[in-house]
């Protein structure tokens, strides 16, 4: 009986042990800077392959763990989309006017609600890999998406890149092909986020 008493009163310190240990993993809040930032995209046609990029983008990252040791995100990651450019003036004034219609659909905008990784190890000077599910909302319409993110960390920042194929056309926007050139799908898109940590937004 007493060795029972004994092996109960171990596995609830150990229970009460690994509860405490999980509750002093703090939460995580990170702004995404759009100095350091960069998101680049790489569409092919026929006769060459258009390279755009998005200079204008923010956004926030929080994740909080559970009792159990799993992990809640929300991030919003926000690209305007009036202020990509592929180099070219009149290029970049129909993807504006026809195929993004900016005015009408201002942003680009990625909002993650799953992660997989272990971001208690989100500490300086180490490096790690996380799959990211969420939904990437193009022209008004949100789709869902995976995207594989390396995260290396930083004294004073974390640095979140990755790349990834998208289906522009799922997005029903307009096909900017003309004569003999044909812009085609799946374009790709590489990022390299600079985030910095901040204070938790108020209630």
């Amino acid at each position: 009986m007493k060795t029972m008493r004994a092996l109960r009163a171990g596995l609830a310190l150990f229970v009460l042990c690994a509860a405490g240990a999980f509750a002093e993993q703090p939460a995580l809040h990170y702004r995404i800077e759009a100095t350091g930032s960069v998101l680049n995209w790489d569409l092919p046609a026929t006769l060459h392959t258009v390279h755009g990029k998005a200079p204008e983008v923010s956004g926030s990252v929080d994740a909080v763990q559970g009792a159990g040791g799993e992990w809640r995100i929300q991030a919003r990651i926000v690209v305007k989309a009036a202020a990509m450019v592929t180099g070219n003036e009149k290029r970049d004034r129909t993807m504006r006017e026809k195929v993004l219609e900016t005015e009408s659909f201002p942003e680009i905008v990625f909002e993650a609600r799953q992660v997989t990784a272990d971001l208690s190890r989100l500490k300086a000077g180490e490096r790690l890999t996380a799959e990211v599910l969420g939904d990437l909302t193009v022209h008004g319409k949100p789709a869902a998406v995976r995207l594989p993110v390396e995260v290396s960390v930083f004294p004073d920042h974390v640095v979140l890149q990755g790349s990834f194929p998208l289906s522009w056309k799922q997005y029903g926007v307009y096909d900017p092909s003309f004569g003999i050139v044909t812009v085609k799908d799946p374009m790709k898109v590489s990022f390299r986020l600079r985030a910095t940590e901040r204070p938790p937004a108020g209630p």
